[in-house]
């Protein structure tokens, strides 16, 4: 079986993709592209197949992280036949993992500021009212306390209403003027 042999220039445009994200894909994704004597990378259908592959999967929304997953879990089918394209339930779990992730990240976004808002609004309540529980206890406090001054000065005002006060003996006497 005769391959046909592509520079990285031919895939390129065979692909549309650009030259510097084959080699960052082929990088990221640590695939195995076969070099010729010189070092040069050369393409045959297989790779075209399974960079075409991974162009679709990014079309999808897909990360290159996914993608590598895919491509690992499924290594030995892409070996034996790269034309055919990954369990359609195992890309289905892929994207909906990637969708349920996504909608659970902006959901904990969500719930954290309703959160904060609730909390802060609950805290706020809470401090209002054992203020005011503060100076309702306060109030009560001052009135026991001027109702404790005003028994005291009506204790005194008694005693000193029942006790008559001596008369004072005077020593010297004053000197009459003539």
């Amino acid at each position: 079986m005769k391959h046909n042999y592509y520079s990285i220039s031919d895939a390129s445009g065979m692909l549309n993709i650009e030259a510097h994200v084959l080699r960052y894909w082929e990088e990221e994704l640590e695939l195995d592209i076969p070099r010729n004597d010189i070092g040069h990378r050369t393409y045959r259908d297989k790779e075209i197949n399974i960079f075409k592959q991974i162009r679709d999967y990014k079309d999808e929304g897909l990360s290159l992280l996914e993608i590598k997953k895919i491509l690992k879990g499924n290594n030995k089918m892409l070996q034996k036949n790269t034309a055919k394209q990954p369990d359609k339930l195992d890309q289905f779990r892929m994207i909906m993992d990637s969708i349920i992730s996504q909608a659970i990240e902006n959901n904990n976004e969500k719930l954290i500021s309703l959160i904060c808002e609730n909390t802060s609004e609950r805290v706020i309540k809470e401090m209002n009212y054992l203020f005011r529980t503060l100076d309702e206890d306060e109030d009560i406090r001052i009135s026991q306390l001027k109702a404790a001054i005003t028994a005291s000065q009506c204790t005194k005002n008694e005693i000193a209403a029942t006790t008559t006060p001596k008369k004072k003996k005077h020593r010297f006497r004053k000197k009459k003027q003539n």
